[in-house]
């Protein structure tokens, strides 16, 4: 979801906050009524004023870390929002993980699938474990033996050779 705050520039700079919230996606013809609504237009207004500049004042997000400018461009912001849209609940997961670590948004969804989720994993340790069991890694060893090996080791290892991001949702994105 990606909602922003469309403001009248010119309005704005004389001292009158006229503006009005946008969800997007939206078509071109819904944009351009929301800009007729707030007195954008090529053409003159009543008092032979032209009002044809317009900045976003605020934005609201479901995608943590995800930042609006300004100025940013309309028409990429829409194809962003449907962008964002398009994503299951496991690609924004992974995209709001390398976000907060950074990463641009540009460079998370075309870094998305190249990402491993560790679901219920409160640390390397709890990774070490689901990697093994994903993995197989200890099936050659024999049960009876399997429950000395050192997962907290081996999970700490882990983090040394990658990048690990814990999410607010309980999970670990491993960043590849």
């Amino acid at each position: 979801m990606l909602k922003i705050y469309l403001t009248n520039l010119g309005k704005y700079n004389e001292g009158e906050l006229i503006g009005e919230w946008v969800e997007l996606p939206c078509t071109d013809d819904e944009l351009e009524a929301v800009k007729e609504r707030i007195g954008i237009s090529d053409e003159p207004d009543e008092n032979g004023n032209y009002y044809e500049e317009w900045f976003i004042t605020d934005y609201e997000t479901d995608i943590h870390g995800l930042e609006v400018g300004e100025y940013d461009n309309l028409d990429e912001l829409n194809e962003l929002a449907e962008t964002l849209d398009d994503l299951d609940e496991y690609e924004r997961e992974i995209v709001e993980a390398m976000i907060s670590e950074g990463y641009s948004l540009d460079d998370a969804l075309d870094g998305k699938d190249d990402c491993i989720i560790y679901y219920n994993c409160e640390d390397m340790e709890d990774v070490a474990r689901e990697y093994a069991e994903e993995t197989g890694l200890l099936d050659s060893i024999p049960k009876n033996l399997q429950s000395y090996f050192d997962f907290e080791a081996y999970g700490r290892d882990m983090s040394f050779e990658g990048h690990f991001v814990f999410t607010d949702k309980g999970n670990c994105v491993q960043i590849l």
